[in-house]
């Protein structure tokens, strides 16, 4: 297993304490530690055992998901080898929202065996604060719940990534052609207004774009050493979900627009440039994933994000458009 895809033996000892050595499966339970004939030594029979699968090829394999997401102990539950090898030989009976699901209420029972009217009381918490974000991932549920540091950070690469996930698809399929809507069709004299009003539109979704990288992220984060909102960025990530679908629905509209053949040209021209921006925010969770992959040092780190059109782009389309309109206004075909 690639190094950076284990669970380090803090996450290890820190899982098994979580679940008391004991299975996390409700129909098994079975205490994964003991001793052993040697009496200065003990007997481990328990696994930390990835929800989401480590590599390519293995059990509930997440293409999407950041290395370091995948060996943080939000993606992990505890065990006995005969659970372990049961979840992995059959990923379809036992998916991961199962297997977090198992996870979750192991840890409650533990707490309510532990101290019951705590476990009570911070099981009531966690369900009414979790209502108040809607729909997120497993993943996304338990880094709420648990805030481990730099949990900020965390959250936004996971809420983004589950969140822009449909629009990715969407954009993939897009660009290869995998779909059809109505076209519009838009008179020769009317082209004019219609590509201003597309101008108009790419500026109003870059200065969201801008807004969001730019402020929003950051006043949700909150300063250096100050607890994050954690309702700002979950709404802030899902902002930037639907500037990207803005984006997307853009595109279509270009895309599924018909007009002069004349203008043909100018029109393809615009083909990519708000999708260019949906490939910039897919950049972020990408990068906020890539600093987790070990343990961050302190310091500042940078992400370019690249809003411009394409080099040479305002001169093409400015001659491509006068080439047609010449042609229209003298009849050429």
């Amino acid at each position: 297993m690639p190094k950076d895809d284990r669970f380090k033996q803090s996450v290890v000892a820190t899982l098994a304490r979580r679940a008391a050595n004991r299975c996390s499966n409700p129909d098994c339970s079975a205490i994964t530690s003991g001793p052993a004939d040697d009496r200065t030594r003990a007997v481990n029979v328990g696994y930390a055992a990835h929800i989401y699968g480590a590599n390519p090829g293995s059990a509930r394999y997440d293409p999407n998901m950041a290395a370091s997401d995948r060996s943080d102990i939000t993606n992990a539950i505890w065990l006995c080898g005969n659970c372990h090898k049961l979840v992995d030989d059959d990923p379809i009976r036992f998916p991961a929202g199962l297997l977090f699901e198992w996870q979750r209420a192991h840890e409650r029972q533990i707490g309510s065996e532990v101290g019951k009217v705590g476990a009570e009381l911070r099981a009531r918490y966690e369900r009414r604060h979790l209502e108040e974000f809607g729909k997120l991932s497993y993943v996304a549920e338990r880094i709420l719940i648990e805030k481990a540091p730099l949990w900020e950070y965390r959250l936004t690469a996971e809420v983004l990534r589950y969140e822009m996930a449909p629009v990715l698809r969407r954009w993939a399929a897009l660009k290869r052609g995998l779909y059809l809507k109505r076209n519009e069709l838009i008179d020769k004299f009317q082209f004019s207004s219609w590509m201003s009003k597309r101008q108009a539109e790419l500026g109003q979704i870059v200065d969201a774009f801008s807004e969001l990288m730019n402020v929003e992220f950051a006043r949700a984060w909150g300063e250096p050493g100050v607890a994050g909102i954690d309702i700002d960025i979950v709404e802030t990530c899902r902002l930037m979900a639907e500037m990207c679908s803005s984006a997307l629905a853009w595109e279509e509209l270009v895309r599924f627009t018909q007009v002069d053949v004349r203008l043909e040209e100018v029109r393809r021209l615009y083909f990519g440039v708000a999708g260019n921006l949906i490939d910039e925010a897919a950049k972020v969770p990408e990068h906020l994933g890539s600093v987790f992959r070990e343990d961050p040092q302190p310091g500042t780190y940078n992400l370019t994000i690249t809003l411009g059109l394409p080099d040479g782009w305002a001169e093409a389309i400015t001659a491509a458009y006068e080439e047609a309109t010449n042609a229209i206004l003298s009849g050429r075909h």
